[in-house]
């Protein structure tokens, strides 16, 4: 009886220990948003900021692919209207302005048109190609600004894709289309241009 107990408990913990291997990859990829390296300008405090971010994509999806006859979909942690909202809040306070929640003289609104990798798979091999597209708007009592800053990156490789790839190509756009932004001096210009 004794050495019956042992082998169902043996058992079921190597069908617990084969489970686990057998689960699916994590559905999100998590990102990180560059530290902005511009300096920091004390003329700029004048303009009182507001940041306003919109997710405008159809979903929140950022790739899609198959796996083992599964379709994987793949979201992005932090979401993507708050990592561009970071960002572009840690670029005007790195360039010296006040950015604040509600009443200011100056509103920049982020409008995220496109944060995807479209993942092509044949039967050895597969490419992931990645596209960003952000406009920026600049809103004051004089007027609007309008910027569209886009960036692409790809990526082929054997067999089938998988997320840290996807992960990998879409994190090199995403770190591309920011220090685009940050090295961008047209956004604090339209600030003092509009307020």
């Amino acid at each position: 009886m004794q050495l019956t107990k042992k082998i169902t408990l043996l058992s079921v913990v190597l069908a617990t220990a084969v489970m686990a291997g057998c689960q699916s990859q994590s559905s999100t990829l998590t990102f990180t948003t560059p530290v902005p390296t511009s300096s920091f300008n004390t003329n700029n405090q004048s303009a009182i900021v507001n940041v306003t971010t919109q997710d405008m994509r159809p979903s929140a999806e950022v790739a899609s692919y198959t796996s083992a006859g599964n379709v994987v979909r793949l979201t992005a942690v932090p979401d993507v209207r708050a990592m561009f909202q970071q960002a572009m809040q840690q670029n005007l306070n790195s360039k010296g302005f006040t950015v604040v929640e509600g009443a200011s003289n100056a509103n920049v609104v982020v409008n995220v048109k496109r944060f995807y990798a479209e993942v092509d798979q044949g039967n050895i091999r597969h490419k992931v190609n990645a596209n960003i597209n952000v406009e920026v708007i600049v809103k004051g009592a004089r007027g609007n600004f309008n910027k569209n800053f886009n960036t692409a990156r790809s990526y082929e490789g054997a067999f089938g894709a998988d997320n840290a790839e996807i992960q990998k190509v879409l994190g090199q756009a995403y770190q591309d289309v920011i220090q685009t932004i940050y090295n961008d001096n047209e956004i604090a210009q339209a600030i003092f241009q509009v307020k």
